[in-house]
């Protein structure tokens, strides 16, 4: 079955397995408490991780299935402007019982464009490149270099994280890339940069660190 809140796609199978077996579960005053906090989330906002166990205790031994699956809900039904009545009715047909689904609707209109404005903001960034840092060499790293990557709302196992990952490049294919990225700056210098906002990832780094190489 296809849903317009998944842009007329089908709606993931782990996602139908948690509405069933933990959302329509749960209270519709505790879904909507839930509900609001991966709302405030989703826009930048932390939340409260003890009062999420504390909402999902009897059934989750964490609650992150259930806020994945609330963040799915929310994100693609904002994304896909869902009308509520589209949104109500097919948050039902996947088993989610009227009062538990009317909460749903309730958040969404409450956040639903602030929830696109920050998709829109963000559209162009997927796991968020927060920073990067040059790491010396090691015994193990000849003719590699080594970065350190903090990837902002990285997915791990369906959750949004913060996350840091150590990347080793070979030296001739970093000379090669350094290389193709200064090509790709000069010919965005060319154009009128009052329009976008110029971004390079090589004004991350300290270049006396690529002379090196």
């Amino acid at each position: 079955m296809k849903f317009r809140f998944c842009g007329d796609g089908d709606c993931p199978d782990w996602v139908l397995g948690e509405i069933i077996s933990t959302l329509s579960v749960l209270e519709a005053n505790q879904l909507k408490t839930l509900a609001d906090m991966v709302a405030r989330k989703i826009l930048g906002q932390q939340f409260d991780e003890d009062e999420v166990k504390s909402l999902t205790s009897t059934v989750s031994s964490d609650g992150k299935t259930a806020i994945a699956s609330i963040h799915f809900l929310l994100n693609n039904a904002a994304r896909h402007n869902a009308s509520e009545l589209v949104f109500n009715e097919e948050i039902q047909q996947l088993g989610l019982p009227k009062e538990h689904a009317a909460a749903m609707c309730t958040v969404l209109t409450e956040h639903a464009k602030a929830i696109r404005q920050r998709l829109i903001d963000k559209s162009f960034k997927i796991n968020e490149l927060e920073s990067i840092r040059f790491l010396p060499p090691t015994s193990e790293s000849i003719n590699c270099s080594r970065f350190e990557l903090k990837i902002a709302q990285d997915l791990v196992n369906g959750l949004p994280q913060d996350t840091t990952h150590v990347l080793h490049i070979d030296n001739a294919q970093l000379r090669v890339l350094l290389n193709e990225m200064k090509h790709a700056r000069s010919i965005m210098d060319k154009y009128d940069n009052t329009n976008f906002k110029k971004i390079s990832i090589m004004d991350k780094y300290d270049n006396t660190n690529f002379k090196k190489i």
